[in-house]
C-alpha cells in the first residue's frame, strides 16, 4: 500500500499536538461564529457546526435514510437542513421535536412535533410513523436537552428505534471535553459512556467521528451492529 505523500507520523506526541490544534480550532470556530450563532444554509441559520454539518451530510447520501428523527428543533435550521438534503436526494423524511421550539422552518418534508423528547405519546407517534412508510434505514440526531439524564432517556429510548447498520448521532458532547462549556457538564459525553458500556448492539464509530479532524460531538457517532 502507498503511503500518502500528506500522512503523518502515527505517534504519541504527534497524536497530542493534533488533538491540541483541535482543540484551538475549535475554540477559534467558537469565537468567531458566536458559537456557530452565525451558520447558515441557503440563508437560514441551522446553528450547527459546517464541518460536522459536511459530515452528516454525507451520511444522509451514503445511507439515504427513509426517516430521519432530530430532537431539539430550537429554531428548525437543522431540520431545514436535513429536508433541504431529502428533497435534493429525493428520498426520506424528517420528524422533528422539540417541547418549547423557538420558531420553525417550513419544508414539505419536515413533520414539526411539540412535546417532550422522552413522552411515551412521541415515541409512540414516532413508532406509527416508521411503521406506516416502512422505513428501513432511520438516523436520529439527539441535539435537546444536553444533561446527562435527559441524554440517557433519550440513548434508552431511541435506540430501539434504530435498524441495523443504521446511527443515533448525539450531538455536542465537547461539553465534557472543551472548558469553555464547562458551566453546563455532566453533559452527553457521561451519557454516551454508560450506554456504550452496558450494552453491545452500538458501537462508536471512531472515524466519522474524526473524519475532518474538528467535531462538536465526540463519541456522538453510535453505529448499530446487531
Amino acid at each position: 500500500m502507498t503511503r500518502s505523500p500528506f500522512a503523518r507520523p502515527n505517534n504519541r506526541l504527534t497524536r497530542a499536538l493534533d488533538r491540541w490544534a483541535a482543540r484551538r480550532v475549535l475554540r477559534a470556530m467558537v469565537a468567531k461564529t458566536e458559537n456557530m450563532f452565525t451558520v447558515r444554509w441557503l440563508g437560514k441559520q441551522i446553528w450547527q457546526c459546517p464541518v460536522d454539518a459536511w459530515v452528516m451530510q454525507e451520511v444522509i447520501s451514503e445511507q439515504q435514510p427513509d426517516l430521519i428523527i432530530e430532537t431539539g428543533t430550537f429554531m428548525g435550521g437543522s431540520a431545514y437542513y436535513f429536508g433541504c438534503l431529502c428533497e435534493l436526494l429525493n428520498h426520506g423524511e424528517v420528524i422533528s421535536v422539540d417541547i418549547a421550539a423557538r420558531e420553525t422552518i417550513p419544508h414539505p418534508r419536515v413533520t414539526y412535533i411539540a412535546d417532550s423528547s422522552v413522552s411515551e405519546a412521541v415515541i409512540t407517534q414516532l413508532k406509527d410513523r416508521i411503521e406506516q412508510i416502512q422505513a428501513r434505514r432511520i438516523l436520529v440526531v439527539l441535539d435537546s436537552d444536553h444533561s446527562e439524564a435527559h441524554v440517557s432517556r433519550e440513548l434508552d429510548l431511541y435506540s430501539k428505534l434504530i435498524p441495523v447498520g443504521c446511527y443515533m448521532m448525539v450531538q455536542d458532547a465537547c461539553i465534557d471535553e472543551y472548558d469553555v462549556f464547562a458551566v453546563d457538564r455532566p453533559g452527553p459525553g457521561p451519557a454516551i459512556r454508560k450506554f456504550l458500556a452496558n450494552q453491545s448492539q452500538f458501537v462508536r464509530d471512531r472515524e466519522l467521528e474524526n473524519r475532518y479532524v474538528v467535531t462538536f460531538h465526540p463519541m456522538g457517532w453510535l453505529r448499530r451492529v446487531a
